[in-house]
């Protein structure tokens, strides 16, 4: 059995996994870097959300080529589901996290 094989259900999942754990990860900078670049003037949190919606696009496209590898081999597989689902999740906090980079493009972090 290949090592493709034995972990084509992460890869499944893998979307859902990392992209919302980069949600939350950069919800939490949200809070601390304003201070920062307040202080440096800079845009250390538009970078944390792009970097954070580029992880959760990368792991989306990795649940997306998992669902099609389980469409081919098993139509009616649980895997292909939950890489479809995955992948379509991704793509939300992909979309949440740009919306969260531009939104800290408009403001500088000194509004109080």
């Amino acid at each position: 059995m290949s090592i493709l094989r034995k972990a084509s259900p992460l890869l499944s999942w893998a979307g859902l996994l990392i992209a919302s754990s980069a949600w939350i990860i950069n919800t939490q900078l949200g809070e601390i870097l304003p201070y920062l670049d307040c202080q440096q003037q800079a845009r250390f949190s538009a970078m944390a959300s792009f970097v954070g919606a580029t992880v959760a696009c990368v792991a989306g496209a990795v649940s997306w080529q998992s669902a099609g590898r389980a469409n081919k081999s098993d139509p009616l597989a649980t895997s292909a589901f939950a890489g479809s689902l995955s992948a379509l999740s991704a793509a939300v906090f992909a979309f949440a996290l740009s919306m969260q980079g531009i939104a800290s493009l408009v403001l500088s972090g000194c509004e109080r």
